[in-house]
């Protein structure tokens, strides 16, 4: 298909390339100008993937880059909100080197250009019918195909990228619902949250804080069977989004406010200590963020919620929490089946046995 008849598909509606993904794949503008150059150049695209929906829309799902940057490019693309993604002056090609400072429409440029007016150059209407007329090539999974091979196909497709286990599984997301995707996004953003989770930079490039609150809501809703039974813990937590995009009986907005109790809890009877080691020797909590504590005690309150949100005015709530999060630390079974070298799957039913038990009115 002409880049032309691609872009049309776009505006008119049937091509998706969900705009949450942008967030994830967004590429620098030295590797947007590269593509511009090789379609200019006649340089052949990698194929684009789509999968074709119930309602005949085409879901991007590999290739969402490309296309968004040739749409950006073009000074058509959207953003999450709607808004248009104004782009920015291309940089120097390697072979075509008067691409410094081009753009298709002089007057549609983002805000955040740092190149001087004079130097950005607009495209001519016969360089424009060029850019237009180049064709990529789609490669199409019919409607027949259900969520999961579209997934497993992103996978596969994307198992040379750099992506995490929960990036992917963030693209998942977005293409079961993407409010669920929001919801989670939410949730990761609350204060009450990053200041007790060590989120460093590269964790949260990698989705670390959204993954983290999948595992706090599979480590609370799961039951010690399924606990037991899991196999791989990325498939299993995989296999938990699902159920939850899923179930009608899945009320984000009561997750929402026990998500906000136990974590608002945390935040103010221990702040960025809540999982890091206790020491008793010294009554003192220090250390890295323990993955292990992080699931004995998160799952342990939200599991024990009832209790928690009524214990009686008179008692020193915090108190109780600080002491009962000292307990974790102390226990023999949290001793023995937590730290490094321990296997996910093996490791959390006894995290959630732990902390279940240690949080219990």
């Amino acid at each position: 298909m002409s880049i032309n008849e691609v872009a049309a598909m776009y505006l008119d509606g049937d091509l998706e390339t969900h705009p949450e993904f942008q967030r994830i794949f967004r590429w620098t503008l030295e590797q947007q100008s590269r593509l511009v150059e090789s379609v200019f150049l006649g340089i052949p695209i990698p194929p684009i993937f789509v999968a074709q929906r119930s309602d005949g829309v085409w879901d991007v799902v590999d290739g969402v880059q490309r296309l968004s940057t040739i749409f950006r490019f073009m000074g058509v693309l959207k953003d999450d909100k709607g808004e248009i993604d104004l782009p920015l002056p291309l940089t120097s090609g390697e072979y075509l080197t008067s691409l410094s400072g081009v753009t298709w429409d002089t007057e549609a440029i983002s805000p955040d250009s740092e190149i001087d007016p004079s130097d950005i150059v607009e495209l001519s209407e016969a360089q424009r019918r060029v850019f237009k007329r180049a064709r990529l090539d789609f490669q199409i999974v019919q409607k027949e195909s259900d969520d999961q091979a579209k997934f497993d196909l992103f996978q596969r497709l994307n198992s040379g990228t750099r992506l995490s286990e929960q990036e992917a599984r963030n693209c998942l997301a977005v293409m079961l619902d993407p409010s669920f995707s929001r919801w989670l996004d939410d949730l990761a953003a609350q204060g009450y949250y990053t200041s007790v989770v060590d989120i460093t930079e590269r964790k949260e490039r990698e989705s670390y804080g959204t993954e983290n609150i999948l595992r706090y809501l599979a480590c609370a809703r799961a039951t010690m069977s399924e606990l037991r039974e899991m196999g791989d813990f990325g498939e299993f937590l995989t296999d938990q989004m699902r159920e939850f995009v899923a179930d009608p009986t899945f009320d984000r907005e009561k997750e929402a406010e026990r998500f906000r109790f136990v974590f608002s809890l945390l935040k103010e009877a221990l702040g960025e200590k809540s999982f890091r080691r206790y020491y008793g020797d010294g009554d003192r909590f220090a250390g890295a963020f323990s993955v292990s504590a992080f699931e004995a005690v998160t799952s342990g309150i939200a599991r024990n919620y009832e209790f928690w949100r009524d214990v009686p005015e008179e008692h020193d709530r915090l108190q109780m929490v600080r002491d009962r999060v000292k307990r974790v630390w102390q226990d023999s079974v949290f001793t023995q089946r937590s730290g490094g070298g321990k296997r996910t799957n093996r490791r959390i039913p006894y995290m959630v046995e732990v902390g279940e038990r240690i949080f219990q009115g």
